[in-house]
């Protein structure tokens, strides 16, 4: 099994945080998100990975290097242009060693098993096998249609209000979550250094073609982090162990949700409420409150009450 990892996007909806950042190394809680992500690969025996960067991407490639150092093997595709997200994959073919592809988006986290998913993919014998998850509004998303064997039938558009009635009266009420087990062959057909969308043409080809398409429900935890509320709203999920999440030794659990790196300097008598999280190096007085739901980013000083949020590195609140 190879993973790619398509993380050359823009992350144009996570602007300002992402003029100066590439989208999957804004950090998650402590670390890269796309660090979280390669480690996850690891946890399931995947380990040749193959990382699709076009922005920013040497701020990738220099803090990961070869991947020898995250217990993985890391190999580059870079796109001179924008290519859509199959496109990337299409690049990425001569590494391909015939093995199944498990595709990642870089802005997804979730607690997906893994391990699940690619048995599942190998005992349907699957051409291509699509992550899903349920949701309760429908109307901004394109669905999958299934049937009773979770065999892919039908890809739907956004529905309107009176056809999401229709839809979930059906039954019809799963989107596509982002992550993919694929076979390779299922790229022969197109031309390498076009664009190329799954959405828009390869998982309906994939159908046409005669090709078996599975869906791969998953009722767990699931967040598209691509806005400023919900990147904020995953790092809270973190905190409060919604997700897994592995702080290893650089940071410690003070009190229930409350983590502080080893490295910080917290006074007596400050106070800092469940969930938060203290980065390296940052120095809280004896008269700060840390409210709930608050990330104080690396080198930042703090010595009053402050507002819930997230507060980015070398923050001086005084």
């Amino acid at each position: 099994m190879q993973a790619v990892i398509i993380a050359g996007g823009k992350g144009t909806r996570l602007r300002p945080l992402t003029y100066d950042c590439p989208k999957p190394m804004l950090p998650l809680v402590d670390r890269p998100f796309l660090e979280w992500m390669i480690n996850r690969c690891r946890e399931a025996s995947v380990t040749d990975i193959l990382l699709n960067v076009q922005y920013h991407s040497q701020q990738v490639i220099d803090y990961f290097g070869d991947g020898d150092h995250f217990g993985v093997k890391i190999r580059y595709v870079e796109e001179s242009t924008p290519l859509d997200t199959a496109g990337a994959i299409k690049l990425a073919e001569t590494y391909f060693t015939g093995e199944s592809l498990i595709v990642f988006n870089a802005d997804i986290l979730t607690n997906l098993d893994l391990n699940g998913l690619i048995k599942f993919h190998q005992e349907t014998k699957a051409d291509a096998t699509l992550t899903l998850t349920r949701v309760s509004d429908i109307t901004p998303f394109g669905l999958v249609e299934l049937d009773k064997q979770n065999q892919v039938q039908a890809f739907r558009e956004k529905p309107n209000a009176e056809q999401a009635l229709t839809f979930l009266a059906q039954g019809i009420n799963t989107i596509n979550a982002g992550t993919y087990v694929l076979e390779p062959e299922i790229f022969d057909i197109y031309p390498t250094g076009e664009p190329l969308s799954f959405e828009r043409t390869v998982f309906p080809n994939v159908l046409e073609r005669g090709l078996k398409m599975m869906g791969f429900v998953w009722d767990g935890y699931w967040m598209d982090m691509g806005t400023p509320e919900k990147y904020f709203q995953a790092q809270v999920d973190v905190l409060e162990g919604k997700v897994p999440y592995d702080f290893d030794d650089r940071s410690e659990q003070r009190s229930t949700g409350v983590w502080v790196a080893k490295t910080a300097n917290i006074a007596e008598g400050a106070v800092l409420e469940s969930p938060c999280y203290i980065g390296d190096a940052a120095a809280i007085g004896k008269d700060a409150l840390i409210p709930s739901q608050t990330l104080v980013g690396a080198n930042s000083l703090i010595n009053k009450a402050i507002a819930s949020g997230m507060y980015s590195a070398g923050s001086l609140i005084v």
